[in-house]
Protein backbone atom coordinates (compact mmCIF):
# COMPACT_ATOMS: atom_id res chain seq x y z
CA UNK A 1 0.00 0.00 0.00
CA UNK A 2 2.96 2.21 0.76
CA UNK A 3 4.85 1.64 -2.46
CA UNK A 4 1.39 2.00 -4.10
CA UNK A 5 0.66 5.82 -2.28
CA UNK A 6 4.33 6.83 -3.17
CA UNK A 7 3.55 5.61 -6.93
CA UNK A 8 0.53 7.64 -7.38
CA UNK A 9 2.43 10.78 -5.68
CA UNK A 10 5.36 10.42 -7.99
CA UNK A 11 2.66 10.33 -11.25
CA UNK A 12 1.12 13.66 -10.13
CA UNK A 13 4.27 15.51 -9.55
CA UNK A 14 5.42 14.61 -12.68
CA UNK A 15 2.05 15.30 -14.65
CA UNK A 16 2.35 18.77 -12.87
CA UNK A 17 5.51 19.26 -13.87
CA UNK A 18 5.00 18.36 -17.67
CA UNK A 19 2.34 20.61 -17.41
CA UNK A 20 4.41 23.54 -16.74
CA UNK A 21 7.22 23.06 -19.30
CA UNK A 22 4.17 22.71 -21.60
CA UNK A 23 3.33 26.52 -20.88
CA UNK A 24 5.83 28.65 -23.22
CA UNK A 25 6.54 32.62 -23.05
CA UNK A 26 9.06 34.50 -24.88
CA UNK A 27 10.27 37.34 -27.03
CA UNK A 28 11.98 36.50 -29.85
CA UNK A 29 14.11 39.13 -32.81
CA UNK A 30 14.99 38.01 -36.33
CA UNK A 31 17.93 39.55 -36.01
CA UNK A 32 20.21 41.67 -32.93
CA UNK A 33 22.17 43.45 -35.53
CA UNK A 34 21.12 46.15 -37.62
CA UNK A 35 21.77 49.61 -39.53
CA UNK A 36 19.46 52.65 -39.29
CA UNK A 37 16.36 52.12 -41.17
CA UNK A 38 16.36 48.75 -41.46
CA UNK A 39 13.65 46.52 -40.33
CA UNK A 40 13.85 44.11 -36.88
CA UNK A 41 10.86 41.67 -36.56
CA UNK A 42 9.79 41.37 -32.99
CA UNK A 43 7.69 38.47 -31.85
CA UNK A 44 6.39 37.54 -28.32
CA UNK A 45 4.29 34.17 -28.22
CA UNK A 46 2.62 32.60 -25.62
CA UNK A 47 1.88 28.76 -25.70
CA UNK A 48 -0.13 26.15 -24.48
CA UNK A 49 -2.48 28.16 -21.87
CA UNK A 50 -6.06 27.04 -20.76
CA UNK A 51 -6.27 30.72 -20.04
CA UNK A 52 -4.40 33.98 -19.59
CA UNK A 53 -4.58 37.69 -18.62
CA UNK A 54 -3.68 39.34 -21.77
CA UNK A 55 0.02 40.20 -22.95
CA UNK A 56 1.09 43.43 -22.25
CA UNK A 57 3.05 45.49 -24.89
CA UNK A 58 7.09 45.91 -23.83
CA UNK A 59 9.38 48.85 -23.54
CA UNK A 60 10.54 48.88 -26.67
CA UNK A 61 13.53 51.51 -25.79
CA UNK A 62 13.61 54.05 -28.39
CA UNK A 63 12.89 51.89 -31.43
CA UNK A 64 10.17 53.19 -33.69
CA UNK A 65 7.26 51.01 -35.15
CA UNK A 66 7.56 50.62 -38.75
CA UNK A 67 4.35 48.10 -38.11
CA UNK A 68 2.19 46.34 -36.04
CA UNK A 69 1.07 45.12 -33.53
CA UNK A 70 -0.29 42.02 -35.54
CA UNK A 71 -1.66 39.26 -33.40
CA UNK A 72 -2.61 35.62 -34.34
CA UNK A 73 -3.98 33.26 -31.78
CA UNK A 74 -4.97 29.38 -32.37
CA UNK A 75 -7.06 26.77 -30.46
CA UNK A 76 -6.55 23.02 -29.80
CA UNK A 77 -8.69 20.52 -27.57
CA UNK A 78 -6.54 17.12 -26.48
CA UNK A 79 -8.47 14.51 -24.33
CA UNK A 80 -10.93 17.04 -23.68
CA UNK A 81 -8.27 20.12 -22.35
CA UNK A 82 -8.35 23.09 -24.04
CA UNK A 83 -5.08 25.29 -24.97
CA UNK A 84 -4.84 28.41 -26.59
CA UNK A 85 -1.79 29.89 -28.06
CA UNK A 86 -1.47 33.36 -29.61
CA UNK A 87 1.44 35.89 -30.41
CA UNK A 88 1.81 39.80 -31.09
CA UNK A 89 4.53 40.51 -34.13
CA UNK A 90 5.66 44.47 -34.27
CA UNK A 91 8.39 45.61 -37.06
CA UNK A 92 10.39 47.82 -35.76
CA UNK A 93 13.85 49.71 -37.12
CA UNK A 94 15.89 52.37 -35.77
CA UNK A 95 16.83 56.08 -36.63
CA UNK A 96 20.00 56.44 -34.85
CA UNK A 97 22.85 54.24 -34.20
CA UNK A 98 23.38 52.60 -30.40
CA UNK A 99 22.56 50.30 -28.49
CA UNK A 100 18.76 49.82 -27.89
CA UNK A 101 17.35 47.38 -25.78
CA UNK A 102 13.85 45.47 -25.23
CA UNK A 103 12.25 45.40 -21.88
CA UNK A 104 10.50 42.71 -21.32
CA UNK A 105 6.69 41.91 -21.65
CA UNK A 106 4.26 40.41 -18.94
CA UNK A 107 1.21 38.06 -19.15
CA UNK A 108 -0.57 36.57 -16.21
CA UNK A 109 -1.34 32.70 -16.21
CA UNK A 110 -3.69 31.80 -13.23
CA UNK A 111 -2.07 33.30 -10.39
CA UNK A 112 1.40 32.84 -12.12
CA UNK A 113 2.72 35.84 -13.79
CA UNK A 114 5.28 35.04 -16.71
CA UNK A 115 7.94 37.44 -17.77
CA UNK A 116 9.72 38.05 -21.62
CA UNK A 117 13.43 38.46 -21.31
CA UNK A 118 15.28 41.49 -22.53
CA UNK A 119 16.64 41.76 -26.00
CA UNK A 120 19.33 43.68 -26.57
CA UNK A 121 19.94 45.25 -30.42
CA UNK A 122 22.48 47.03 -31.59
CA UNK A 123 22.36 49.44 -34.74
CA UNK A 124 25.31 50.75 -36.63
CA UNK A 125 24.99 54.07 -38.72
CA UNK A 126 23.60 52.99 -42.67
CA UNK A 127 24.54 53.57 -45.91
CA UNK A 128 22.76 57.31 -45.52
CA UNK A 129 19.61 58.58 -45.40
CA UNK A 130 19.72 61.70 -47.07
CA UNK A 131 18.22 63.77 -44.10
CA UNK A 132 20.14 66.71 -42.53
CA UNK A 133 20.80 67.14 -38.97
CA UNK A 134 18.06 69.66 -38.38
CA UNK A 135 15.66 66.71 -39.36
CA UNK A 136 17.37 64.10 -37.28
CA UNK A 137 16.95 65.95 -34.08
CA UNK A 138 13.32 66.63 -34.84
CA UNK A 139 13.02 63.01 -35.09
CA UNK A 140 14.41 62.60 -32.26
CA UNK A 141 11.87 64.57 -30.03
CA UNK A 142 8.98 62.77 -31.49
CA UNK A 143 9.08 60.72 -35.02
CA UNK A 144 5.45 60.43 -35.95
CA UNK A 145 4.85 64.55 -35.98
CA UNK A 146 8.03 67.14 -36.26
CA UNK A 147 8.78 70.27 -38.12
CA UNK A 148 11.83 71.65 -39.63
CA UNK A 149 13.49 74.84 -40.25
CA UNK A 150 16.33 74.66 -43.35
CA UNK A 151 18.20 76.83 -45.08
CA UNK A 152 19.44 77.14 -48.18
CA UNK A 153 23.09 78.47 -47.11
CA UNK A 154 24.41 79.19 -43.62
CA UNK A 155 27.02 81.97 -44.26
CA UNK A 156 25.83 84.67 -46.32
CA UNK A 157 26.92 88.34 -46.96
CA UNK A 158 25.14 91.13 -45.59
CA UNK A 159 22.30 91.78 -48.26
CA UNK A 160 22.59 88.11 -50.13
CA UNK A 161 19.46 86.38 -50.02
CA UNK A 162 18.34 82.98 -48.66
CA UNK A 163 15.46 80.84 -48.44
CA UNK A 164 14.18 79.35 -45.35
CA UNK A 165 11.64 76.37 -45.76
CA UNK A 166 9.34 75.24 -43.13
CA UNK A 167 8.52 71.41 -43.46
CA UNK A 168 5.78 69.21 -41.81
CA UNK A 169 6.49 65.22 -41.52
CA UNK A 170 3.49 63.43 -39.95
CA UNK A 171 3.14 59.34 -39.73
CA UNK A 172 -0.85 60.32 -38.71
CA UNK A 173 -3.74 59.40 -40.91
CA UNK A 174 -5.23 62.68 -40.11
CA UNK A 175 -4.00 66.42 -38.91
CA UNK A 176 -5.98 69.02 -38.37
CA UNK A 177 -4.42 72.53 -37.83
CA UNK A 178 -4.99 74.81 -34.78
CA UNK A 179 -2.84 77.76 -34.17
CA UNK A 180 0.74 78.61 -34.59
CA UNK A 181 3.54 81.09 -33.18
CA UNK A 182 5.37 82.81 -35.87
CA UNK A 183 9.54 82.39 -35.64
CA UNK A 184 10.87 85.23 -34.34
CA UNK A 185 13.39 87.20 -36.68
CA UNK A 186 15.60 89.89 -35.58
CA UNK A 187 18.09 91.28 -37.82
CA UNK A 188 16.56 90.36 -41.55
CA UNK A 189 14.78 91.92 -44.14
CA UNK A 190 12.08 89.09 -45.15
CA UNK A 191 9.65 88.81 -47.61
CA UNK A 192 7.17 85.63 -47.92
CA UNK A 193 6.32 83.23 -51.05
CA UNK A 194 3.29 82.47 -51.49
CA UNK A 195 2.75 78.85 -51.60
CA UNK A 196 -1.33 79.35 -51.19
CA UNK A 197 -2.47 76.44 -48.83
CA UNK A 198 -0.20 74.05 -47.11
CA UNK A 199 -0.36 70.83 -49.95
CA UNK A 200 0.81 67.37 -49.10
CA UNK A 201 3.71 65.96 -51.18
CA UNK A 202 1.96 62.99 -53.89
CA UNK A 203 5.00 60.91 -52.78
CA UNK A 204 6.46 59.49 -48.79
CA UNK A 205 9.43 60.52 -48.10
CA UNK A 206 11.81 58.62 -45.94
CA UNK A 207 13.61 59.29 -43.05
CA UNK A 208 15.93 57.16 -41.41
CA UNK A 209 13.41 54.15 -42.28
CA UNK A 210 10.81 55.66 -41.53
CA UNK A 211 8.12 56.76 -44.17
CA UNK A 212 6.26 60.35 -43.95
CA UNK A 213 4.19 62.69 -45.33
CA UNK A 214 5.48 66.04 -45.92
CA UNK A 215 4.04 69.42 -46.74
CA UNK A 216 5.74 72.45 -46.82
CA UNK A 217 4.09 74.91 -44.78
CA UNK A 218 6.14 78.32 -45.52
CA UNK A 219 9.07 79.99 -47.51
CA UNK A 220 10.84 83.14 -46.76
CA UNK A 221 13.45 85.06 -48.74
CA UNK A 222 15.44 86.80 -45.95
CA UNK A 223 17.98 89.09 -46.30
CA UNK A 224 20.92 89.65 -43.59
CA UNK A 225 20.95 93.14 -42.73
CA UNK A 226 23.64 93.30 -40.23
CA UNK A 227 26.81 91.19 -40.05
CA UNK A 228 27.25 88.79 -37.05
CA UNK A 229 25.26 85.52 -35.72
CA UNK A 230 21.78 86.03 -37.01
CA UNK A 231 18.95 83.67 -35.28
CA UNK A 232 15.63 81.94 -36.98
CA UNK A 233 13.63 81.35 -33.77
CA UNK A 234 11.45 78.14 -33.63
CA UNK A 235 8.14 77.52 -35.22
CA UNK A 236 5.65 76.27 -32.75
CA UNK A 237 2.79 74.53 -34.29
CA UNK A 238 -0.57 73.16 -32.70
CA UNK A 239 -2.64 69.89 -34.19
CA UNK A 240 -5.66 68.11 -33.52
CA UNK A 241 -4.05 64.35 -34.53
CA UNK A 242 -6.57 62.04 -36.26
CA UNK A 243 -9.59 63.60 -35.40
CA UNK A 244 -13.31 61.84 -36.47
CA UNK A 245 -16.77 61.55 -36.06
CA UNK A 246 -17.06 60.05 -32.95
CA UNK A 247 -13.29 61.49 -31.38
CA UNK A 248 -12.19 65.41 -31.45
CA UNK A 249 -8.51 64.25 -31.64
CA UNK A 250 -5.55 64.25 -29.48
CA UNK A 251 -3.77 67.39 -28.84
CA UNK A 252 -0.18 67.72 -29.92
CA UNK A 253 2.43 70.69 -30.24
CA UNK A 254 5.37 70.74 -31.91
CA UNK A 255 8.52 73.13 -32.06
CA UNK A 256 10.69 73.10 -34.94
CA UNK A 257 14.44 73.76 -34.61
CA UNK A 258 15.77 77.00 -34.54
CA UNK A 259 18.35 77.75 -37.22
CA UNK A 260 21.55 80.07 -37.08
CA UNK A 261 23.12 82.27 -39.99
CA UNK A 262 26.16 83.40 -39.95
CA UNK A 263 26.07 87.07 -42.31
CA UNK A 264 29.50 88.26 -43.55
CA UNK A 265 30.39 92.22 -43.67
CA UNK A 266 30.86 92.79 -47.40
CA UNK A 267 34.53 93.68 -48.03
CA UNK A 268 36.00 96.81 -47.56
CA UNK A 269 36.75 99.17 -50.72
CA UNK A 270 33.36 99.83 -51.52
CA UNK A 271 32.73 102.10 -54.52
CA UNK A 272 31.39 105.87 -54.36
CA UNK A 273 28.27 105.04 -55.91
CA UNK A 274 27.56 101.87 -53.73
CA UNK A 275 24.36 101.74 -51.82
CA UNK A 276 24.10 98.09 -51.07
CA UNK A 277 22.95 96.50 -53.65
CA UNK A 278 23.78 92.58 -53.84
CA UNK A 279 23.17 90.13 -56.20
CA UNK A 280 23.10 89.85 -60.08
CA UNK A 281 22.18 92.72 -61.72
CA UNK A 282 22.17 94.49 -65.36
CA UNK A 283 20.89 98.19 -65.80
CA UNK A 284 19.58 99.56 -68.77
CA UNK A 285 19.54 103.21 -69.58
CA UNK A 286 17.06 104.79 -72.61
CA UNK A 287 15.70 108.31 -73.91
CA UNK A 288 13.38 108.55 -76.80
CA UNK A 289 15.52 111.11 -78.02
CA UNK A 290 19.02 113.30 -77.61
CA UNK A 291 18.05 116.49 -79.38
CA UNK A 292 15.24 118.74 -77.85
CA UNK A 293 13.92 122.36 -77.51
CA UNK A 294 14.66 123.75 -74.35
CA UNK A 295 11.85 123.98 -71.72
CA UNK A 296 10.58 120.69 -73.30
CA UNK A 297 10.25 117.36 -70.94
CA UNK A 298 12.77 114.40 -71.65
CA UNK A 299 11.80 111.30 -70.38
CA UNK A 300 14.94 109.29 -68.80
CA UNK A 301 14.36 105.50 -67.64
CA UNK A 302 16.87 103.04 -65.75
CA UNK A 303 16.03 100.10 -65.13
CA UNK A 304 17.48 97.63 -62.82
CA UNK A 305 16.83 93.79 -63.37
CA UNK A 306 18.33 90.34 -62.21
CA UNK A 307 18.18 88.13 -58.87
CA UNK A 308 19.35 90.26 -56.32
CA UNK A 309 17.83 92.73 -52.95
CA UNK A 310 15.73 94.40 -56.10
CA UNK A 311 13.21 96.24 -53.36
CA UNK A 312 16.14 97.24 -51.34
CA UNK A 313 17.60 99.62 -54.14
CA UNK A 314 17.36 103.31 -54.23
CA UNK A 315 16.91 105.62 -57.11
CA UNK A 316 20.40 106.60 -58.47
CA UNK A 317 21.42 110.14 -58.42
CA UNK A 318 22.23 111.79 -61.43
CA UNK A 319 24.72 114.23 -61.84
CA UNK A 320 23.07 116.72 -64.15
CA UNK A 321 23.72 120.45 -64.77
CA UNK A 322 22.41 123.44 -63.42
CA UNK A 323 20.53 124.16 -66.14
CA UNK A 324 18.47 120.34 -65.98
CA UNK A 325 15.30 120.64 -63.86
CA UNK A 326 14.23 117.52 -62.22
CA UNK A 327 11.92 115.52 -60.36
CA UNK A 328 11.83 112.72 -58.10
CA UNK A 329 11.39 109.90 -60.32
CA UNK A 330 8.80 107.36 -60.90
CA UNK A 331 9.76 103.56 -59.64
CA UNK A 332 7.76 100.56 -61.22
CA UNK A 333 8.56 97.17 -59.60
CA UNK A 334 8.15 94.05 -61.27
CA UNK A 335 9.31 91.77 -58.88
CA UNK A 336 8.52 88.08 -57.94
CA UNK A 337 9.43 86.67 -54.95
CA UNK A 338 9.73 82.63 -55.07
CA UNK A 339 11.12 79.58 -53.99
CA UNK A 340 14.55 80.85 -55.95
CA UNK A 341 14.60 83.78 -54.62
CA UNK A 342 13.72 87.54 -55.43
CA UNK A 343 13.82 88.21 -58.87
CA UNK A 344 12.32 90.61 -61.82
CA UNK A 345 13.38 94.67 -62.82
CA UNK A 346 12.66 97.79 -60.86
CA UNK A 347 12.32 100.88 -63.16
CA UNK A 348 13.09 104.61 -62.07
CA UNK A 349 11.53 106.61 -65.09
CA UNK A 350 12.49 110.62 -64.58
CA UNK A 351 11.26 113.98 -65.97
CA UNK A 352 13.90 116.49 -67.07
CA UNK A 353 13.29 119.79 -68.51
CA UNK A 354 16.40 121.68 -69.88
CA UNK A 355 15.73 125.49 -69.51
CA UNK A 356 18.38 126.70 -71.85
CA UNK A 357 20.03 125.76 -75.07
CA UNK A 358 23.20 124.00 -75.89
CA UNK A 359 25.38 121.53 -75.91
CA UNK A 360 25.71 118.78 -72.93
CA UNK A 361 27.15 115.73 -72.18
CA UNK A 362 26.68 114.47 -69.41
CA UNK A 363 28.77 111.39 -69.78
CA UNK A 364 27.92 107.73 -69.17
CA UNK A 365 26.42 106.73 -65.46
CA UNK A 366 27.78 104.35 -63.20
CA UNK A 367 26.19 102.00 -60.35
CA UNK A 368 27.69 99.20 -58.45
CA UNK A 369 26.18 96.60 -56.71
CA UNK A 370 28.34 93.49 -54.69
CA UNK A 371 28.30 89.90 -56.74
CA UNK A 372 28.11 87.07 -53.72
CA UNK A 373 29.19 84.55 -55.84
CA UNK A 374 32.56 86.02 -56.83
CA UNK A 375 33.04 88.21 -53.98
CA UNK A 376 33.42 91.53 -55.01
CA UNK A 377 32.01 94.70 -56.18
CA UNK A 378 30.93 95.16 -59.73
CA UNK A 379 30.21 98.50 -61.71
CA UNK A 380 27.00 99.16 -64.48
CA UNK A 381 28.30 101.81 -66.87
CA UNK A 382 25.62 102.94 -69.03
CA UNK A 383 26.75 104.94 -72.51
CA UNK A 384 27.41 108.37 -72.85
CA UNK A 385 24.24 110.25 -72.02
CA UNK A 386 24.19 113.80 -74.49
CA UNK A 387 21.52 115.94 -74.95
CA UNK A 388 21.73 119.03 -77.94
CA UNK A 389 19.30 121.73 -76.75
CA UNK A 390 17.91 123.78 -79.31
CA UNK A 391 16.06 127.22 -78.71
CA UNK A 392 12.46 126.61 -77.53
CA UNK A 393 9.74 128.48 -79.75
CA UNK A 394 9.42 132.13 -79.34
CA UNK A 395 5.97 132.93 -77.56
CA UNK A 396 3.78 134.28 -80.38
CA UNK A 397 2.98 137.67 -79.33
CA UNK A 398 -0.68 138.83 -80.58
CA UNK A 399 -0.14 141.93 -82.60
CA UNK A 400 -1.87 145.00 -81.13
CA UNK A 401 -3.45 147.06 -83.44
CA UNK A 402 -3.83 150.63 -83.00
CA UNK A 403 -6.95 152.84 -83.28
CA UNK A 404 -6.81 155.72 -86.17
CA UNK A 405 -6.78 158.90 -84.66
CA UNK A 406 -10.14 160.89 -85.44
CA UNK A 407 -10.97 164.28 -86.24
CA UNK A 408 -12.38 165.68 -83.32
CA UNK A 409 -14.87 169.00 -83.15
CA UNK A 410 -13.87 171.39 -81.19
CA UNK A 411 -16.66 172.24 -78.77
CA UNK A 412 -15.90 175.62 -76.97
CA UNK A 413 -12.50 175.47 -75.24
CA UNK A 414 -12.78 172.27 -73.40
CA UNK A 415 -11.50 169.05 -76.05
CA UNK A 416 -7.61 169.64 -77.39
CA UNK A 417 -5.89 166.81 -79.07
CA UNK A 418 -3.33 165.30 -76.62
CA UNK A 419 0.12 165.62 -76.71
CA UNK A 420 1.63 162.34 -77.11
CA UNK A 421 4.83 163.14 -79.19
CA UNK A 422 7.68 164.97 -78.17
CA UNK A 423 7.25 165.18 -74.00
CA UNK A 424 10.36 165.05 -71.86
CA UNK A 425 9.36 166.55 -68.81
CA UNK A 426 12.04 166.68 -65.99
CA UNK A 427 11.60 168.98 -62.73
CA UNK A 428 13.55 171.78 -62.49
CA UNK A 429 16.77 171.65 -60.98
CA UNK A 430 17.02 167.73 -60.60
CA UNK A 431 19.72 165.22 -62.48
CA UNK A 432 19.99 161.92 -62.80
CA UNK A 433 23.87 161.77 -62.47
CA UNK A 434 24.87 161.56 -58.56
CA UNK A 435 21.56 160.71 -57.57
CA UNK A 436 20.70 157.39 -55.75
CA UNK A 437 18.90 156.10 -58.37
CA UNK A 438 22.25 157.10 -60.19
CA UNK A 439 24.36 155.38 -57.92
CA UNK A 440 21.97 151.95 -57.17
CA UNK A 441 22.06 151.33 -61.30
CA UNK A 442 26.03 151.24 -60.66
CA UNK A 443 26.09 149.29 -57.71
CA UNK A 444 23.62 146.54 -57.94
CA UNK A 445 23.92 145.23 -61.31
CA UNK A 446 27.55 144.03 -60.23
CA UNK A 447 26.44 142.66 -56.65
CA UNK A 448 23.56 140.70 -58.09
CA UNK A 449 26.24 139.21 -60.85
CA UNK A 450 28.63 138.57 -57.81
CA UNK A 451 25.64 136.37 -55.81
CA UNK A 452 24.68 134.93 -58.54
CA UNK A 453 27.93 133.80 -59.99
CA UNK A 454 28.62 132.56 -55.99
CA UNK A 455 25.20 130.54 -55.89
CA UNK A 456 25.85 128.58 -59.11
CA UNK A 457 29.26 127.54 -57.62
CA UNK A 458 27.85 126.74 -54.65
CA UNK A 459 25.05 124.62 -56.93
CA UNK A 460 27.60 123.21 -58.91
CA UNK A 461 29.76 121.70 -55.22
CA UNK A 462 26.12 121.11 -54.12
CA UNK A 463 25.52 119.12 -56.92
CA UNK A 464 28.74 116.80 -57.66
CA UNK A 465 28.25 116.08 -53.35
CA UNK A 466 26.09 113.06 -53.81
CA UNK A 467 25.98 112.39 -50.53
CA UNK A 468 25.45 115.64 -49.39
CA UNK A 469 22.50 115.44 -51.73
CA UNK A 470 21.12 112.23 -49.73
CA UNK A 471 21.81 114.04 -46.69
CA UNK A 472 19.63 117.02 -47.47
CA UNK A 473 17.07 114.85 -49.52
CA UNK A 474 16.29 112.47 -46.50
CA UNK A 475 13.86 114.22 -44.62
CA UNK A 476 11.63 114.89 -47.83
CA UNK A 477 12.03 111.17 -48.80
CA UNK A 478 10.45 109.85 -45.70
CA UNK A 479 7.90 112.49 -45.91
CA UNK A 480 6.62 110.84 -49.27
CA UNK A 481 6.89 107.14 -47.50
CA UNK A 482 4.78 108.47 -44.47
CA UNK A 483 2.62 109.69 -47.12
CA UNK A 484 2.24 105.92 -48.12
CA UNK A 485 2.13 104.89 -44.57
CA UNK A 486 -0.94 107.28 -43.96
CA UNK A 487 -2.89 106.39 -47.45
CA UNK A 488 -2.22 102.55 -46.27
CA UNK A 489 -3.53 103.31 -42.56
CA UNK A 490 -6.77 105.29 -43.96
CA UNK A 491 -7.25 101.91 -46.21
CA UNK A 492 -6.62 99.70 -42.96
CA UNK A 493 -3.52 98.06 -44.70
CA UNK A 494 -1.53 96.48 -42.24
CA UNK A 495 0.96 95.22 -44.12
CA UNK A 496 1.26 97.82 -46.54
CA UNK A 497 1.10 99.97 -43.47
CA UNK A 498 4.05 98.69 -41.21
CA UNK A 499 6.11 98.10 -44.43
CA UNK A 500 5.99 101.77 -45.55
CA UNK A 501 7.01 102.84 -41.66
CA UNK A 502 9.83 100.11 -41.95
CA UNK A 503 10.76 102.04 -45.31
CA UNK A 504 10.76 105.43 -43.92
CA UNK A 505 12.95 104.67 -40.75
CA UNK A 506 15.09 102.62 -42.51
CA UNK A 507 15.68 104.54 -45.69
CA UNK A 508 15.85 107.97 -43.57
CA UNK A 509 18.72 106.83 -41.02
CA UNK A 510 20.26 105.54 -44.48
CA UNK A 511 19.92 108.73 -46.23
CA UNK A 512 21.04 111.26 -43.68
CA UNK A 513 24.42 109.51 -42.84
CA UNK A 514 24.88 108.39 -46.10
CA UNK A 515 24.38 104.57 -45.66
CA UNK A 516 23.46 101.77 -47.84
CA UNK A 517 19.99 100.16 -46.08
CA UNK A 518 21.92 96.83 -45.31
CA UNK A 519 23.81 99.00 -42.50
CA UNK A 520 20.92 100.00 -40.82
CA UNK A 521 21.26 98.34 -37.42
CA UNK A 522 21.35 98.92 -33.66
CA UNK A 523 24.61 99.48 -33.17
CA UNK A 524 24.88 101.78 -36.47
CA UNK A 525 22.32 104.07 -34.47
CA UNK A 526 23.31 104.16 -31.39
CA UNK A 527 26.86 105.66 -33.16
CA UNK A 528 25.22 108.05 -35.11
CA UNK A 529 22.49 109.20 -33.19
CA UNK A 530 24.39 108.75 -29.24
CA UNK A 531 24.77 111.80 -28.92
CA UNK A 532 21.22 113.23 -29.32
CA UNK A 533 19.48 113.81 -25.99
CA UNK A 534 22.01 111.57 -24.48
CA UNK A 535 21.37 108.58 -26.18
CA UNK A 536 17.32 108.71 -25.58
CA UNK A 537 16.46 109.29 -29.32
CA UNK A 538 19.06 106.30 -30.63
CA UNK A 539 17.17 103.70 -28.43
CA UNK A 540 13.80 105.28 -29.22
CA UNK A 541 14.79 104.54 -33.37
CA UNK A 542 15.80 101.24 -32.61
CA UNK A 543 12.39 100.40 -30.94
CA UNK A 544 10.22 101.69 -33.04
CA UNK A 545 12.21 99.76 -35.72
CA UNK A 546 12.14 96.33 -34.39
CA UNK A 547 8.86 97.00 -33.47
CA UNK A 548 7.84 97.87 -37.22
CA UNK A 549 9.59 94.62 -38.19
CA UNK A 550 8.02 92.72 -35.30
CA UNK A 551 4.62 94.02 -36.58
CA UNK A 552 4.97 93.09 -40.08
CA UNK A 553 6.03 89.43 -39.96
CA UNK A 554 3.35 88.44 -36.61
CA UNK A 555 -0.13 89.25 -35.98
CA UNK A 556 0.52 91.38 -32.68
CA UNK A 557 0.74 94.85 -32.13
CA UNK A 558 2.24 96.72 -29.90
CA UNK A 559 0.61 99.67 -29.95
CA UNK A 560 -1.90 101.57 -32.52
CA UNK A 561 -1.28 102.25 -36.26
CA UNK A 562 -1.66 105.72 -35.57
CA UNK A 563 0.59 106.35 -32.48
CA UNK A 564 3.35 104.59 -34.34
CA UNK A 565 2.72 106.82 -37.44
CA UNK A 566 2.78 110.02 -35.35
CA UNK A 567 6.07 108.60 -33.32
CA UNK A 568 7.73 107.77 -36.78
CA UNK A 569 7.07 111.09 -37.73
CA UNK A 570 7.82 112.94 -34.89
CA UNK A 571 11.22 111.22 -34.45
CA UNK A 572 12.53 111.82 -37.73
CA UNK A 573 11.37 115.48 -37.42
CA UNK A 574 13.33 115.63 -34.16
CA UNK A 575 16.45 114.10 -35.77
CA UNK A 576 16.41 116.98 -39.03
CA UNK A 577 15.94 119.57 -36.69
CA UNK A 578 18.43 118.45 -34.03
CA UNK A 579 21.22 117.17 -37.12
CA UNK A 580 21.37 119.66 -39.75
CA UNK A 581 22.87 118.66 -43.67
Amino acid sequence: MKNFILAIASFLITGVIVHAQEVTFQATVDRNEIATGDPVKLTIALGNVSSASGITTPDLGGLAVLQGPMESNSFSSINGRMSRSSSRIWYLTATQPGTYVIGPSTVRVGRAVLQTDPITIKVSKGAGSGSSAATNEAQKRDQNLFCTISLSKNKAYVGEQIIATYTLFSRYNSLQPQDYDLPKLSGFWAEEVDLGAANWESSLRTVNGLQYRVAVLKKQVLIPLRSGKLTVAPMTLNYLVNPGFFSSGTPVRIQSNSSEITAVELPPGKPADFIGAVGELRMEMKTPGTTVKANEAIDLTIRFSGRANLKLIDAPKLGLPPDFETYDPKISDKISVNGSGMSGSREFQYLLIPRHPGKYDLGDMTFSYFDPNSGSYKQLRSDSLYFNVQPGDANSSASVGTSSKMDVQRLGSDIRYIRTGDLELRRKGEHLFGSGKYIAGMVVPPALLLLLFLWHRKREEQLSDLGGQRRRGADKVAKRRLAEAETALKKEDRNAFHDAVGKALEGYFADKFNLGVAEVNAAMIREKLGTVDEGRTAEEYINLITASQMARFTPVEGKPQRQTYDEAAAIISRIENQIRG
